[in-house]
């Protein structure tokens, strides 16, 4: 093959106008509707996008490993079973949009933050892996799952 590999760095520069507005208009309404204090809205929709792809890769895997997934290391990633090219793309997608959380120590701290939120705004209850919240409606769940799936295609 001839195709170019492209690095994390020039793929994220390349879509840069997508990885600050993937979240939008959900982030402002959040924003609005909990009154969360300035990127949390944000913020909460990439830790739920990281657990949105750990459950469309790794259902089984715990949230702790979406750094092993994302930098292609660790047992969970070695022990994945086949994906679709479908499942490929949402990898190397969120490479770029979740960047930051390479990095186990941001993501383990993103994931308590998110944990501390209340349970009617998060869409996961992140204990356990790949499992919604109870307390959103199905409405609000269908919203987010297709932002997520939108973002990652």
């Amino acid at each position: 093959m001839n195709a170019l590999r492209l690095s994390n760095s020039s793929l994220a520069r390349q879509l840069s106008p997508f990885l600050l507005h993937w979240q939008e208009p959900l982030a402002t309404q959040l924003r609005f509707q909990h009154e969360l204090p300035g990127q949390l809205a944000n913020r909460l929709l990439n830790v739920e996008l990281g657990l949105y792809l750990l459950a469309e890769l790794l259902p089984l895997a715990p949230p702790q490993a979406l750094p092993d997934l994302l930098n292609g290391e660790g047992i969970v990633y070695e022990q994945r079973p086949v994906w679709k090219p479908r499942q490929h793309r949402y990898l190397n997608r969120a490479r770029a949009l979740l960047t930051p959380y390479m990095d186990r120590t941001r993501w383990l701290t993103a994931l308590a933050k998110y944990d501390s939120l209340p349970t009617s705004v998060r869409a996961f209850g992140s204990h356990t892996a790949g499992s919604y919240g109870a307390e959103l409606n199905r409405s609000i769940l269908r919203s987010r799952e297709e932002l997520f799936r939108q973002a990652l295609a």
